[in-house]
């Protein structure tokens, strides 16, 4: 949207990729061995959603042309993957999907082209994607992106109940399907397409909002715990609760602004953050194995420190020797 700085958008992108930091420093976060871990990893659900959500709003929609947005997409999404992505490999870190001793050239381009270095890059990989679909999206009329919205929530809500997963059981497929993060990039988009109406109502009534919305993400994680389940019984549920956390979120940003420098430095360096964290959190738990067991708040916490403060290091020092050509290496 323009050169314009939304601080909410802001306060999303740093919230989300923080959180995203933490869902990697509990190993619990696919198969969690007890209440805690079930909890902490429901509670983060919002995260990924809302990084989507903060790229629709933030896509170009009318100022550039075509040629411009497709140049400027490209450097900031494609050096900086293939930069880290390659150096990683080669460096053998902790996490890789495929340790080096084991890659195989063919496997090193399908990891690249996919996503799949590490298992997270699939976000990088759907936001190519997206960002492709969105070059004819932006040429669509106002009216036919809010058909579009409502499309993109049946299918999200028929991808997540399994009536149009086509019978996968891969995380690597369903984590890349289009059905599991469209919505959000489209609400993402048409929240811009109607921000002074829409944002105009949350910051007026912005108190009923915030609490409105506490309220109703307090119900529903405790109404799905209500016989031992959790959000893997209760998927509508789950994606009610994703968009009660990111509206919170943009309506705090809308009402308060302190800390503007340090909020607005996470969400500039949320992509590198996201590139680099994930081995750092991976060498740190190594060192506390009993976590792959049973959830532990402070080895957890341990974790998203070193994760957090190791990739902000790595961005630094990048940015220290290599000045503005940073955005190619490390994002940001």
């Amino acid at each position: 949207m323009g050169q314009r700085r939304f601080y909410e958008i802001d306060v999303l992108k740093c919230a989300c990729i923080l959180t995203v930091v933490y869902i990697h420093s509990i190993s619990t976060s696919f198969e969690p061995s007890n209440f805690l871990g079930y909890l902490a990893s429901d509670f983060t659900k919002f995260a990924v959603p809302g990084l989507f959500f903060a790229a629709g709003f933030l896509f170009d929609k009318k100022e550039n042309s075509t040629e411009q947005i497709v140049r400027k997409k490209l450097i900031r999404l494609l050096p900086p993957y293939l930069c880290c992505s390659i150096c990683l490999q080669f460096l053998d870190v902790p996490g890789l999907s495929i340790e080096l001793k084991n890659l195989n050239a063919g496997q090193f381009i399908y990891n690249l082209i996919f996503g799949n270095t590490f298992g997270i890059y699939y976000y990088v990989f759907v936001l190519f994607y997206l960002f492709a679909g969105s070059l004819v999206l932006r040429q669509v009329p106002d009216k036919w992106v809010l058909g579009l919205w409502g499309l993109s929530a049946l299918l999200l809500l028929a991808f997540v109940k399994g009536l149009i997963s086509f019978g996968m059981s891969s995380m690597f497929l369903i984590f890349r399907h289009p059905f599991f993060h469209l919505f959000a990039y489209m609400s993402g988009w048409v929240f811009s397409l109607y921000y002074e109406t829409v944002g105009s109502l949350l910051r007026q009534y912005r108190a009923g909002v915030i609490c409105g919305g506490v309220f109703l993400v307090a119900i529903i994680l405790v109404y799905t715990r209500m016989g031992g389940n959790h959000f893997s019984s209760f998927p509508i549920l789950t994606q009610f609760y994703i968009y009660a956390c990111i509206t919170i979120l943009i309506t705090m940003g809308m009402w308060i602004h302190k800390s503007q420098a340090g909020v607005q430095f996470v969400s500039n360096a949320s992509y590198g953050i996201y590139l680099l964290h994930f081995p750092i959190v991976r060498a740190c738990q190594s060192v506390y194995p009993e976590i792959s067991v049973d959830y532990s708040f402070v080895y957890a916490l341990i974790s998203w420190c070193a994760g957090v403060t190791g990739s902000i290091f790595i961005i630094t020092i990048v940015k220290k020797i290599s000045g503005r050509n940073s955005r190619y290496l490390v994002g940001c």
